[in-house]
């Protein structure tokens, strides 16, 4: 009788490599998975480009840059005149979101437009009853 001795060893090691490999890869993609806000600089950057779009732009009220798998999704909000008709608002805001979505960091780009700055945040995280 011929009696085959299992080795355990080679196999418990392609496993523990395995595990290892994927969770290294996980750590690594773990921020742009999470939505992570983009870093100061960049937001500095948009912050700028949407200042300079158009001299009609009176205020910036909101710039916000967050992870969206490798690239980001930006969310601004600007002010214009109130007394600016809708059609050249419109135009101008739709030309900001094309020249944010033209960036090669930038997957989608969205572009609120108001009249005003000093009223309270349209979502609110908590709602007072």
């Amino acid at each position: 009788m011929i009696v085959f001795r299992i080795n355990c060893r080679p196999p418990l090691q392609l496993a523990i490599y395995t595990i290892r490999t994927w969770s290294m890869t996980v750590l690594e993609n773990v921020h742009s998975l999470v939505g992570q806000s983009a870093s100061p600089e960049y937001l500095q950057k948009l912050t700028y480009l949407c200042w300079n779009h158009h001299k009609a732009v009176r205020h910036i009220d909101t710039v916000r840059a967050y992870t969206f798998g490798s690239h980001y999704f930006v969310e601004v909000d600007i002010v214009l005149p109130s007394n600016m008709p809708l059609r050249e608002a419109h135009d101008i805001g739709e030309a900001l979101q094309d020249k944010l979505e033209r960036l090669p960091e930038i997957e989608r780009a969205f572009v609120h437009l108001d009249y005003e700055f000093t009223h309270r945040p349209e979502h609110a995280l908590s709602h007072e009853k």
